[in-house]
């Protein structure tokens, strides 16, 4: 009993440990198109064809935004058009969410 118990334990710990490793994350590197407080629109080089594409994610609650280094809002962000970015989301949502937006560092 107690080993049928361990065996349990042990597929569900190792379960959840791999779920993460199955994650499919992609970054995008490209240019502003347009940028709202839930949607932003980037235009990327398509690998295939080489010409350019916009893109269009989601951005929630849960989208870190980095201006540099810096964590900060969207509203500090202060994005422009065409300003570069890279942008990484998850490939395995039903939705295309934006997990990170990363922009240069403002020059003071």
């Amino acid at each position: 009993m107690r080993t049928r118990l361990l065996t349990v334990l042990s597929v569900a710990l190792l379960s959840l440990m791999v779920t993460p490793l199955l994650a499919h994350p992609f970054t995008y590197k490209g240019t502003v198109v347009s940028a709202e407080p839930t949607k932003i629109t980037i235009s990327v080089v398509d690998e295939k064809t080489k010409k350019p594409v916009e893109k269009a994610f989601v951005i929630d609650k849960d989208t870190k935004i980095l201006r540099g280094d810096t964590a900060v809002t969207f509203a500090q962000a202060h994005i422009e058009k065409n300003e570069p970015v890279s942008l990484t989301t998850n490939l395995d949502d039903d939705e295309i969410f934006a997990e990170v937006v990363k922009l240069q560092a403002k020059k003071k």
